[in-house]
């Protein structure tokens, strides 16, 4: 599902809801917290004055900030996941609440700029707490919602969806190249050709 956010040439900000066939929201939650021995809430915003929040988790890299916003009307959940882009879209994650999401965004792009990823736990009534961080976007045709491609003395290992795959990704592999002769990346679908990226020398 994907949001699209005008502009301010454009007129007042308001948002418009996408449900055409190929807009499928493809997003997954954040990784998986760390242990408790490892990792408690996140990182806290100063207007909270150094509380941590309920539901954010502390995941491997860390968010870029843990901020609050007012969502008026947001219903249906309690938690949320997006990736906003730089052209005003937002790309939800499968798991939404109804109504508008723009206030947590715009409270973000206060700090930060798109490209982000976000994920977002209510703390009371219309109080949310929203942490993000910033990521790389590629475009690139492939099958698959997740790819994880190692590069590595001239060896390739490919796994798409969890499994191996003999199949190539020449984009991907350029892409990676171009950081490092050997390494790691792994793509996750945001919507068509449009991938999250994590690129990571060995």
């Amino acid at each position: 599902m994907k949001w699209h956010r005008k502009n301010e040439e454009e007129g007042p900000a308001e948002t418009t809801l996408d449900l055409g066939a190929d807009a499928e929201p493809t997003l997954e939650r954040p990784a998986e917290p760390l242990p408790p021995t490892e990792a408690g809430l996140a990182g806290t915003s100063v207007e909270r004055g150094g509380l941590s929040f309920v539901g954010i988790p502390r995941t491997r890299g860390n968010w870029d900030l843990v901020v609050t916003g007012e969502a008026p009307d947001l219903t249906g959940a309690d938690e949320l996941g997006f990736v906003a882009v730089e052209d005003g879209d937002i790309f939800m994650d499968s798991q939404f609440p109804e109504g508008d999401v723009t206030p947590l965004a715009e409270a973000i792009e206060l700090q930060i700029q798109p490209p982000y990823r976000a994920f977002g736990a209510r703390q009371e009534g219309d109080l949310w707490a929203i942490a993000a961080r910033g990521i790389d976007l590629g475009r690139f045709q492939a099958t698959g919602d997740e790819i994880e491609l190692t590069v590595r003395g001239g060896e390739h290992d490919l796994v798409v969806d969890g499994r191996k795959s003999l199949a190539s990704v020449p984009e991907l592999e350029r892409m990676g190249k171009e950081e490092c002769a050997d390494f790691f990346a792994r793509a996750v679908r945001i919507e068509d050709d449009l991938w999250e990226l994590t690129i990571s020398p060995l």
